[in-house]
């Protein structure tokens, strides 16, 4: 964080906090993104700030992708829950034939309340304490430390389902970009249809063992850094003969020493910001046909048993060879689907998902839509093959 943000009443010391004040004039303040650890010469959009204001201020954003098609997302409670404050409320402002300006209106902020304003709204460990804390005496439901990041950080993986040994796995990841929050939700969705105690959750229980890592660079999570392009290069990049990141080589360990039961493979992203397939909702393409038709088939059964409101984008799947999905895309390393791919060649659906951050063809996109689109995935894995 840049020292001088305090100064003004801007803080990046919560969880998750990402803040650069650039300058200020007179009650406008210029504010950027913090690109730490990023690799040289790249640019990403993720932010998130406490205000502690006593007087109004305007914060300012000279970039149109830093703030998404709903304005910014704002929190009251300190973290816990967001809201949309819509792009009605952001003034945008031409400069220079290529340029623009965000802005948009902090309030004075009463003495003890924590106000926090970010890119969109965050899913933090906390969150995932919160709804563990919710399930804690669900019997199906076990939580233990998958490993110890970079930071000496606990790195969580999650089960559900009883304990025997021979149920196929659903395994499910999430934060291979730490700035991906809105996966977050979708996941914990998922996680919800499994414990439900209705017939989604009981054929899930006991058919399968769903097994998840929410946070695989937790690090990147807690401290609020972009994630993606991370220098040398990102986790999900880093799957390859020695994974720089323990959150990778753990999961490449677990996947080895459980090739033969895992069953499905869902890693969950968020897209880019205002690009053509940023505000679609869809599954990224195999390169493999084999899997591309099981990947087909999956995206079938998700939209004949869609009940939410984020739908496929056009049938769902953003092909291989098409728009960034291409082999330049992967030159940095291998993501985790593709590893999955070589690894899991029988699994009923290997697959990466792109959940908008909040707009998915016109519907919004916020912590309930997505979760209810979790619970529509989970469903859709009972359609799943087991290998």
């Amino acid at each position: 964080m840049n020292p001088a943000a305090a100064e003004h009443g801007i803080f990046a010391d919560h969880p998750g906090g990402n803040i650069v004040v650039e300058r200020r004039e007179g009650s406008c303040l210029w504010l950027a993104p913090d690109l730490r650890h990023m690799q040289a010469g790249c640019q990403w959009f993720y932010w998130s700030f406490r205000a502690h204001n006593e007087n109004p201020l305007t914060v300012v954003f000279s970039h149109r992708n830093y703030i998404s098609a709903h304005g910014p997302a704002m929190s009251r409670d300190g973290g816990a829950t967001w809201k949309w404050l819509g792009r009605e409320n952001v003034r945008q402002r031409e400069i220079g034939e290529h340029g623009v300006e965000l802005a948009f209106d902090l309030p004075p902020v009463r003495p003890g309340e924590d106000v926090r304003y970010a890119f969109c709204p965050q899913y933090q460990e906390s969150h995932l304490r919160s709804w563990l804390r919710r399930h804690e005496d669900h019997p199906f439901l076990s939580v233990s430390e998958f490993c110890r990041s970079r930071g000496g950080r606990s790195v969580e993986q999650i089960r559900i389902g009883d304990a025997c040994g021979t149920r196929k796995i659903l395994w499910l990841t999430a934060r291979h970009h730490s700035c991906e929050a809105m996966a977050g939700y979708a996941l914990e969705g998922m996680l919800e249809a499994a414990l439900a105690d209705d017939a989604t959750g009981r054929r899930l229980r006991e058919n399968f063992t769903m097994v998840a890592m929410p946070f695989m660079d937790k690090d990147g999570v807690e401290e609020g850094d972009q994630g993606k392009l991370r220098h040398p290069h990102d986790h999900n990049r880093d799957y390859n003969a020695t994974p720089l990141f323990p959150e990778v080589a753990a999961a490449m360990r677990y996947g080895r020493e459980n090739k033969d039961a895992i069953t499905a493979f869902l890693d969950l992203h968020c897209p880019m910001v205002h690009g053509p397939w940023d505000n679609r909702f869809y599954l990224v393409g195999s390169p493999l046909p084999a899997v591309a038709a099981r990947q087909d088939a999956f995206m079938k059964a998700f939209a004949e048993s869609r009940t939410g409101a984020i739908a496929p984008h056009e049938g769902g799947i953003l092909h291989f060879g098409e728009a960034w999905n291409t082999a330049d895309n992967f030159s940095a390393g291998k993501s985790a689907t593709l590893w999955a791919e070589e690894t899991f060649p029988d699994a009923g659906v290997i697959a990466s998902f792109e959940v908008p951050y909040a707009n998915a063809d016109g519907m919004k996109v916020t912590p309930e839509s997505a979760r209810s689109l979790g619970r529509d995935l989970a469903v859709a894995l009972l359609a799943c093959p087991s290998p």
